[in-house]
């Protein structure tokens, strides 16, 4: 067929509407393999939003397929707001931990760094503008010490009172929940909520605020605004994320009277420690005193650094103790050695030393194996370009990390990987003998242990310096309902989780019956 270039145009040396239809025709046909792939990538992109895990699921099982046994395959998934490349061998895991601070950035799923909270929480708008300067330099190191050395060494301290907060708050919204609605259902996931809001309030916030129902009740609130308000804006391009911000940030005066009821505590506290007052035994206290020494930190910077780890707190615990709740109903068989436990000198010795009470301890790290808050953990962003030992690389900006979830599930590190054993991690001679079921071959191990296989707490260096706390508040909360409630899922066929991103969060709507024991 002749084609003149010519009869593309009308009378007026415009271009007809039938050449711009053949002209499209022909960019299709020539470039319609780079066009389909683009579009399927963006699809995909947005798709990672509602089906992430699921999506790091599937591209971890064809790269274990092709690499067998090591898992050298790296795969990349896209996000809207950046991608991921996922790596999981051991040596490409060893060559993140050997990477120099300049190579690769520090990140930690459940630790809260500025960089994090930059990516998660968008503080422009959700932490009155407030902006970290410095990623994981000095800023950081009083953070670390403050949450890892600092607050494990005083567990033992504020534990009795974790422990009297942990049986009031649950059972004061339950009976409230219960008068509500004429039931002893209830969602496990917002009595968690509120149950972990009130017993982390009082070791971060103390005497005066930890007590104040106003400001808990305005803290809790804040929570829930930022994490929903934060995702939105993620997702929005720059234009219009200046347009919606500013109102979140003005949204009903919350962040202004929660930092103002916060900052005026911490204030106080700088002024009692220049007279040399006694002390008071709670994070804000840490912060103070792990902040640089220059006395380059305002009052304000060290109340948004309290904010900022009081998201991650909260958020954490009350997802992973509601998964525990839904393991147990389905799981009715591990209840009766849980309660011989707690009953028995075990509970005793944690409350004496933070530690003990094995059967527990592997029943939350099964839960958590099974249903990790996060698909994926030991972010690190490349701040130069850089190269895993497979050939694998990472140009400037790049983020890389590791499909948790998947290796949790993997059968070559976890025997029955799909089926809850809750003492797996336990030893042999502590199995109840009506309940023998698989061990992992590398022996015993406590829920707060880092493991080549188990990254749940992160990976690298920097782990999460709070899961000492985290698995004491755990194990009391469920002491407390395993104790005084018989408890079990309404429908038991339903859904437990939702999906947003790599994040696996309890479904809200779940209903527990928590029927009170007659003891």
């Amino acid at each position: 067929m002749s084609f003149s270039i010519k009869a593309l145009y009308d009378g007026t040396h415009q271009l007809s509407y039938s050449a711009i239809a053949v002209v499209s025709i022909i960019v299709l046909l020539i470039f319609k393999d780079s066009i389909i792939s683009v579009l399927l990538e963006r699809w995909n992109a947005w798709v990672y939003l509602f089906r992430g895990a699921h999506m790091v699921q599937s591209a971890y099982d064809k790269a274990s397929s092709r690499s067998r046994p090591h898992h050298s395959q790296s795969y990349n998934i896209s996000g809207p707001d950046n991608d991921h490349i996922f790596v999981s061998s051991k040596q490409a895991i060893h060559d993140i931990n050997r990477a120099k601070r300049d190579e690769l950035s520090l990140q930690c799923s459940f630790t809260i760094t500025p960089s994090d909270c930059l990516q998660m929480f968008q503080p422009a708008y959700t932490m009155l503008g407030h902006n970290w300067k410095d990623e994981r330099g000095a800023e950081g190191i009083g953070y670390v010490r403050a949450v890892g050395t600092l607050l494990p060494n005083q567990l033992l301290k504020i534990m009795p009172d974790m422990w009297e907060y942990a049986q009031s708050t649950f059972d004061k919204l339950f009976k409230e929940s219960q008068a509500k609605t004429g039931s002893n259902e209830a969602s496990a996931y917002d009595l968690m909520k509120h149950t972990i809001c009130k017993l982390n309030g009082h070791m971060f916030f103390g005497t005066e605020l930890g007590a104040n129902e106003v400001f808990m009740s305005t803290v809790f609130q804040y929570n829930e605004i930022v994490l929903n308000a934060a995702e939105v804006l993620r997702i929005m391009p720059e234009w219009l994320k200046s347009i919606v911000g500013p109102l979140i940030k003005r949204y009903g005066g919350i962040q202004q009277r929660v930092f103002s009821m916060l900052n005026e505590v911490v204030i106080q506290r700088l002024e009692d420690k220049k007279n040399g007052a006694p002390e008071p035994n709670d994070l804000i206290q840490w912060i103070i005193n792990t902040a640089p020494k220059d006395g380059s930190w305002t009052p304000g910077r060290i109340t948004y650094e309290v904010i900022t780890i009081w998201f991650g707190s909260v958020h954490a615990l009350s997802s992973t103790t509601a998964f525990a709740i839904f393991d147990l109903c389905q799981h009715q068989e591990y209840i009766q050695p849980l309660r011989a436990e707690i009953e028995g000198p075990e509970f005793e010795a944690l409350l004496q030393t933070t530690r003990g009470m094995p059967l527990l301890d592997s029943f939350i790290k099964e839960s958590i194996r099974m249903n990790p808050m996060e698909a994926m953990a030991g972010r690190r962003q490349a701040l130069k370009p850089f190269s895993f030992s497979d050939g694998t690389k990472l140009a400037k900006g790049d983020w890389t990390c590791v499909p948790v979830k998947a290796m949790l599930h993997d059968a070559q590190y976890f025997p029955d990987p799909l089926g809850f054993n809750g003492f797996r991690f336990v030893s042999p001679e502590q199995h109840p003998e009506t309940l023998r079921t698989i061990t992992q071959p590398e022996g015993p191990s406590r829920a707060v242990d880092i493991s080549p296989n188990f990254h749940y707490w992160g990976i690298g260096g920097i782990v999460c310096p709070g899961r000492f706390y985290v698995a004491v508040a755990m194990k009391l909360v469920l002491a407390h309902i395993l104790q005084n409630y018989d408890i079990d899922l309404v429908d038991k066929d339903a859904q437990q989780s939702d999906i947003w991103r790599t994040y696996i969060l309890p479904k809200e709507k779940i209903q527990v019956r928590f029927t009170p024991r007659a003891i």
